[in-house]
């Protein structure tokens, strides 16, 4: 489903957000940085990064529930180097309704560009396929 969840995604797709992996409330997610990418400082815009983040969370909570964010709190560390930001979200821990995630950001150097976390509402388990 997680497949088919970031292909329906209009925006991920209009950013270059693509799945690379996706299990059980696990998502890692990649982008190759351009100058659309950027603010006026010429580095990656804050909202960029976080948009990435969203869509790897979104990814990865829906993998088995039909969910939506109630929150998310992000922390930059510092720019990212290089041509690609990649995204990993995954499941901290849960309850019956609600979720909560981290996500990491990092570039292409593997250094951690940024960290996100996040609750979310499962509506509803997915139908079994």
């Amino acid at each position: 489903m997680s497949q088919s969840y970031i292909e329906n995604d209009a925006f991920a797709r209009l950013l270059g957000i693509r799945l690379v992996e996706s299990r059980d409330d696990f998502a890692l997610c990649e982008m190759q940085l351009t100058d659309d990418h950027l603010n006026g400082l010429g580095t990656p815009h804050g909202a960029v990064i976080f948009a990435i983040a969203d869509v790897a969370l979104a990814t990865a909570c829906n993998t088995r529930n039909v969910s939506i964010g109630m929150q998310a709190e992000v922390r930059y560390f510092s720019k990212p180097q290089g041509g690609q930001l990649l995204a990993e979200a995954s499941l901290v821990s849960a309850s019956r309704k609600i979720g909560h995630y981290q996500v990491h950001l990092r570039d292409a150097k593997q250094t951690l560009v940024a960290q996100v976390n996040a609750t979310i509402y499962r509506l509803a388990e997915k139908a079994e396929s």
